[in-house]
């Protein structure tokens, strides 16, 4: 008979075994034999939604790194969580999410222009990282001249998260941590005393006057910017790699334009940008047979879930006419993804322009993977496409 203590081992060996080389870059064999049920779609789903699990109460240990994870919006409960996702939440209306179009759209056809006559790029660093990330800290309030200081220190955090096993990572992570909050410390004093039409105002003018108010606001601004385009970036250069390997769908998509909204969801079913989340019973319960203890560390692996073979049919055919369930790469409940309106916005945008603007768009070499834990990221994606012979053009 299995124990309680028997699936939290192997659990906790599941989520080690996702930083190996080969699960970096493919996790779904290992997470498909796995056999648990944190992999199974509806005890996933019944995990997110059910009121008596919650994040994680007690965190790994106090580097600066993780003292700040602990207070992102994901690991927070109560009143805690629901004020702070209650501030963020006014820039993710369908209004104000609908407003950001044109800026995704000319922020993307910036960066095309940028590299249209090379005939050649790497989509992670030339366009699907810089696109989000461009739009979210202009959002949140970032002077344009710190914008690529922000994004040498969210590069450092994002392998921290990457390479936790590794202590320098870690390290050096907690020390662009430092950075940041104390960044943005000073942003928020600057914001009280001369709002402006940004988050960062917005955010000035009410801090709560408890001991967790300021820390708490302040780890979020990181959180804002990381789970604001870090996802988004995956989306972007994993569904780029997905129509590439499938010239079907590619095909369609040019041809019908249309199509990109539930080809948008289905690669987020397939890639499911964060992989898996950490949670714990606040008291004893059982999920289809299945026991939660208190206290103890279990993990949702979102992207098993979402290609579990008793929820979607042929679960690693890429379909966007696939009938069925809705994927759970936004996780669900009360701790559903205030950014997804906007993460699906930017593909929207991102996919056709790309194949609008670089024909014949090709691999140009094996993609490398940074991470599947607890983000699924590509480091790497080299691609060609056809340029205009010198002198070209309708004469």
């Amino acid at each position: 008979m299995t124990t309680l203590d028997d699936v939290s081992e192997r659990e906790e060996a599941l989520a080690s075994a996702l930083f190996s080389p080969e699960a970096r870059v493919d996790p779904h064999p290992l997470l498909r034999s796995a056999g648990l049920p944190g992999c199974r779609y509806r005890i996933v789903e019944t995990m997110l939604r059910d009121p008596r699990l919650g994040p994680q109460r007690k965190g790994p240990a106090s580097e600066p790194l993780w003292e700040m994870f602990r207070r992102w919006l994901i690991n927070l409960d109560g009143e805690r969580h629901a004020r702070l996702r209650r501030v963020f939440a006014r820039l993710f209306t369908p209004r104000r999410v609908e407003e950001y179009r044109p800026v995704v759209s000319r922020t993307a056809d910036r960066l095309l222009d940028a590299v249209e006559e090379r005939g050649a790029m790497d989509v992670v660093a030339d366009f699907a990282l810089p696109l989000p990330f461009s739009v979210i800290v202009g959002v949140l309030g970032v002077p344009p001249e710190r914008h690529g200081w922000l994004g040498e220190r969210m590069l450092v955090l994002a392998q921290g998260f990457a390479r936790q096993d590794d202590d320098r990572f870690v390290a050096a992570a907690s020390d662009a941590v430092e950075e940041m909050l104390d960044f943005y410390a000073a942003l928020l004093e600057q914001r009280a005393a001369e709002p402006r039409d940004d988050l960062l105002s917005v955010l000035a003018a009410g801090i709560p006057e408890d001991e967790d108010g300021l820390p708490d606001v302040l780890a979020n601004c990181v959180f804002f910017v990381e789970a604001g385009h870090e996802t988004t970036t995956s989306l972007i250069s994993g569904g780029t790699l997905l129509l590439l390997r499938h010239p079907d769908v590619l095909a369609r998509l040019r041809a019908e334009p249309g199509l990109v909204t539930a080809a948008v969801e289905e690669m987020l079913r397939m890639i499911t940008p964060v992989t898996a989340v950490i949670c714990e019973a606040r008291e004893e319960l059982e999920i289809e047979g299945h026991r939660f203890g208190p206290g103890r560390r279990r993990f949702a692996f979102l992207a098993a879930a979402n290609r579990d073979a008793e929820a979607f049919e042929d679960p690693d055919r890429f379909d966007p006419d696939r009938p069925g369930p809705s994927h759970l790469a936004f996780s669900a409940g009360r701790h559903v993804c205030l950014g997804a309106p906007l993460a699906r916005l930017h593909g929207e945008v991102a996919f056709p322009a790309l194949l609008e603007r670089l024909p014949n768009l090709r691999l140009d070499g094996e993609p490398s993977w940074r991470s599947s834990l607890p983000l699924r990221e590509l480091e790497r994606l080299a691609v060609a496409w056809d340029t205009a012979p010198e002198g070209g053009g309708i004469s």
